[in-house]
């Protein structure tokens, strides 16, 4: 018995659970060439960064504001010319960006915007770091200092106090 061909997409932005489902067709009714095909149509979907940035921007813009750079310095210890290569000031990216901020750096930045757990969750996924886990006693006491809204330099107190590693306060990594 012949298998129908499903149609895939891959030129438009694809939900997680779409890009999931068309890797799975490929999987049933495709080759490998048509992998291949799919993957380079598809190669924005698998393009995280600088979609990180990109994503804390929007989170901010879409609760009214926007990220005052001096402002997430100062919360976060992390120099405003550092934060303006994580995070793009304008629409295009910037021309250097940073590959890939610390998991502790995007966990102190999320703080200092006051994120939800959620929302963090969200930015690890996109950064492609380990979402936060309450069985870890670090993870604990950041989804705890989420939950309280605390600020960075709260969270350091309460990592201190339970004996876990600060998080980065600066650029160091």
């Amino acid at each position: 018995m012949e298998r129908r061909k499903r149609p895939l997409r891959g030129e438009q932005e694809q939900s997680t659970t779409e890009l999931l489902g068309n890797i799975r067709r490929l999987a049933e009714d495709g080759g490998d060439d048509e992998f291949a095909s799919f993957m380079r149509r598809s190669k924005g979907e698998f393009s995280y960064w600088p979609k990180v940035g990109q994503y804390l921007k929007e989170i901010v813009e879409t609760r009214g504001g926007k990220i005052d750079f001096a402002s997430l310095s100062e919360k976060t210890g992390v120099s405003k010319s550092y934060l303006h290569q994580i995070i793009p000031a304008k629409s295009k990216p910037p021309k250097t960006t940073k590959d890939h901020p610390s998991r502790k750096m995007l966990l102190a930045i999320a703080l200092a915007l006051k994120f939800s757990v959620d929302e963090t969750q969200h930015l690890l996924k996109y950064a492609r770091e380990p979402e936060l886990y309450p069985r870890s006693p670090f993870d604990s006491a950041l989804l705890y200092a989420l939950e309280r809204g605390s600020s960075v330099v709260e969270t350091n107190i309460l990592l201190q106090n339970i004996g876990e590693e600060l998080l980065i306060f600066g650029d160091g990594r």
